[in-house]
């Protein structure tokens, strides 16, 4: 098996925002540990952009039937990938990508490393933030493998981080209740909470935490690290042209603005 053509293949596909038959339709089956290397082959081969952080991909588990996946993914966000807004309004032109969808996410910054192999690490956060993931599939139709989406970079495509504001150390509980409505051109979509996010927005933390020790060649979280925590609704295919608004409540209490160039 030839993770290298695999990940020259993906490349290709994510430079000329075309896309490719899924590896696993073509009888190419992977492990986990090959996804991720060969994940980290196409990061390598896509430039040097500084990696600030990771996404978490799938802890909606309301939404793993209709993505047939089974468990949360992970991949890196770099300084390429990653902008910060100023008055939660931003501009994203989406002719980079080949489908993109939008999901609306809590975005949080690690205030120290968590310790490693603790059962239920603690979580010191320095900031959170609204923010947007839009997540793209090199595979039409968005049918793939959990393998496929991991080669992929987990389908990120980039993420619009809001006003970042610092939190106390009771937090995870806030988290958990953080409510966000998804609006498209005024008209409401769907709404969701951060209790959607596996057990809350700490516990994909700590999945990511805890995932990351039994893969090989994945370098650990670490202070400063930034990390979108996973989709509180299911990700809503997105166009130019359109304005969507993401209004969130709770301890995050403001509104991110997209307009889709």
């Amino acid at each position: 098996m030839d993770i290298e053509k695999i990940a020259k293949e993906i490349n290709s596909a994510i430079i000329l925002s075309k896309q490719v038959e899924p590896f696993s339709k073509r009888g190419v089956i992977l492990s986990l540990q090959e996804a991720y290397d060969t994940a980290n082959i196409v990061r390598k081969n896509l430039g040097s952009s500084a990696v600030l952080g990771r996404k978490i991909g799938f802890t909606n588990r309301n939404i793993w039937s209709t993505y047939n996946v089974d468990e949360p993914i992970w991949g890196p966000i770099t300084k390429k990938s990653v902008s910060f807004c100023k008055g939660n309004f931003m501009k994203v032109d989406l002719s980079q990508f080949c489908e993109p969808r939008i999901e609306p996410e809590i975005v949080i910054c690690l205030k120290q490393q968590p310790e490693y192999g603790a059962k239920n690490s603690e979580i010191y956060l320095d900031w959170i933030a609204p923010g947007c993931e839009i997540v793209d599939s090199i595979y039409p139709n968005w049918k793939f493998s959990l393998t496929d989406a991991i080669v992929a970079g987990g389908l990120h495509g980039c993420l619009v981080v809001g006003e970042k504001q610092k939190i106390g150390h009771n937090n995870e509980s806030d988290l958990i209740d953080v409510k966000v409505e998804l609006h498209k051109n005024g008209k409401f979509q769907e709404a969701g909470i951060g209790s959607n996010v596996l057990e809350g927005p700490i516990s994909a933390v700590r999945y990511l935490h805890k995932g990351l020790s039994k893969i090989k060649n994945q370098d650990p979280l670490s202070a400063g690290d930034i990390i979108t925590t996973g989709t509180m609704t299911d990700a809503k295919p997105i166009f130019p042209k359109e304005n969507w608004m993401i209004k969130f409540d709770g301890v995050i209490n403001s509104n991110l603005t997209l307009e889709f160039l």
